[in-house]
């Protein structure tokens, strides 16, 4: 992917999981990043790595539910890099996990805000950059939720249906464009996240269930991220590509 080199990608949600992957990934094929997260230390943290290695890289402090945060995020990689080839629109929270009729209004809205809201503000503000230097890719991390029925999970569930959706507009609004858009839709992943979710006890079991018998890790699903970027994937435009080993076939 030599074609990929010296480009510049956005990734939000990269100081943890498959954010951070992709961040190391695409800083090891020589691709520019500006990382967005919350949490400083770990942003400094991944810079930090990703420099040791050879690679090129900043960390801007975000709130993906903030449109003047992300409008600043845009104008830092702008500045620093020269433009935006590419975006992962990764931030997102499980939020609080239970019964529709327990969860409070406020815990709902959090959810929307960061999932949802959060991607919609950053396609908002990523489009008139990418657009700039011609075209590009975008991918927004949902989930292999949206196709099923998991308790407890509305909300998650919910925004990251919206994120599918979401995805699909702006593949055909911006596909003529020279910008494809899509989605990837993880099952369970070994990440901080699924680890506050479930216990070990529980994680076997997911495993166990997996058509592959195993869980996936953060590297299977950089993959498939930079793959999406990668000129190799240039007619996929709008999907939701589930990256769950055959878990919703069951």
């Amino acid at each position: 992917m030599e074609s990929m080199k010296d480009k510049v990608a956005i990734i939000t949600g990269s100081t943890s999981g498959i954010g951070r992957e992709v961040a190391l990934l695409f800083a090891s094929r020589g691709i520019k990043v500006a990382a967005a997260g919350r949490d400083e230390g770990g942003g400094a943290s991944l810079i930090n790595e990703i420099q040791q290695k050879g690679g090129n890289a900043i960390f801007i402090k975000t709130d993906v539910s903030n449109a003047a945060s992300v409008q600043a995020l845009i104008k830092s990689a702008k500045e620093h890099f020269g433009g935006i080839d590419y975006a992962f629109n990764n931030a997102g929270i499980e939020g609080v996990l239970g019964p529709i009729a327990d969860m409070k209004e406020d815990a709902w809205d959090d959810v929307m805000n960061i999932n949802l809201k959060g991607i919609w503000l950053c396609l908002k503000y990523e489009f008139p950059e990418i657009l700039l230097r011609g075209g590009g890719a975008i991918v927004n991390t949902s989930t292999n939720l949206t196709k099923l029925g998991l308790p407890g999970t509305s909300a998650y569930a919910a925004s990251k249906a919206g994120v599918d959706a979401l995805t699909q507009v702006a593949a055909i609004e911006y596909g003529k464009h020279g910008v494809r858009v899509n989605a990837i839709n993880p099952g369970a992943v070994d990440t901080p996240m699924l680890q506050r979710i479930y216990s070990p006890d529980q994680m076997e079991q997911v495993k166990s269930s997996n058509p592959l018998n195993k869980i996936a890790t953060p590297k299977d699903v950089a993959q498939i991220v930079l793959w999406l970027c990668s000129p190799m994937s240039n007619h996929v435009n709008g999907i939701s590509m589930l990256i769950d080993g055959g878990s919703t076939l069951l």
